[in-house]
């Protein structure tokens, strides 16, 4: 009996390590491919910003270095907005049925 409780006891805590290594390595891999997709686009953004300036045309340079800044904000911006539209739509149609029940009872009350 008590070397099972010594073996339980060795599992837990070997099982909590691994649990706490697996939940350190999700964040670790989201943060690590944003700032690489981030990156990949303001470089992009800035190569063709310097490409552009090669060329003489300055102040179109600048703008799209100015547009390589702001791509990555951009990018968050659209995606937390289709994530909240899709939530909506998601809710709305999750709460149709009981809404349109609910008027109908209503009616019935009023008539």
């Amino acid at each position: 009996m008590v070397r099972r409780a010594a073996v339980r006891e060795n599992y837990n805590s070997e099982g909590k390590k691994m649990f706490n290594v697996l939940g350190s390595l999700g964040p670790a891999y989201l943060a690590g491919s944003g700032m690489t997709t981030n990156a990949a686009v303001v470089g992009r953004g800035l190569f063709r910003a310097a490409r552009t300036a090669v060329g003489g045309a300055y102040k179109e340079a600048a703008v799209e270095a100015l547009g390589s800044l702001a791509a990555p904000a951009l990018m968050i911006y659209r995606s937390i907005a289709s994530l909240c539209m899709e939530v909506a739509e998601a809710a709305g149609e999750l709460v149709g049925p009981a809404v349109e029940e609910a008027m109908e009872r209503r009616t019935f009350r009023a008539a």
